[in-house]
């Protein structure tokens, strides 16, 4: 025998599946932008690879890619940081 749900599960229901849709669109919508960040980020790096590898004491794009991921990654975490407080204020 079949149970009827009452009105208030199906709009629960409905509010929930609405609230994870918007979730979900609005990763897809990051997942986008942090691809065409990683490119433009890339393609910069490229244009100036010569002129930091001549900055590095140590020979090869190893080492490079490494000094530069840990640049990348401190300027990652002090853009999070100062971006958490400003929003923790509002």
């Amino acid at each position: 025998m079949k149970k009827i749900k009452s009105s208030q599960e199906v709009e629960n229901f409905i509010n929930l599946f609405k609230k994870h849709l918007s979730d979900f669109v609005i990763g897809a919508f990051a997942f986008v932008s942090a691809l065409l960040w990683r490119d433009a980020i890339q393609e910069m790096i490229n244009r100036y690879r010569e002129s930091i590898q001549q900055l590095v004491p140590f020979e090869g794009v190893l080492i490079t890619k490494f000094i530069i991921a840990l640049a990348v990654t401190f300027v990652a975490v002090l853009a999070i940081a100062i971006v958490s407080r400003v929003l923790k204020k509002q």
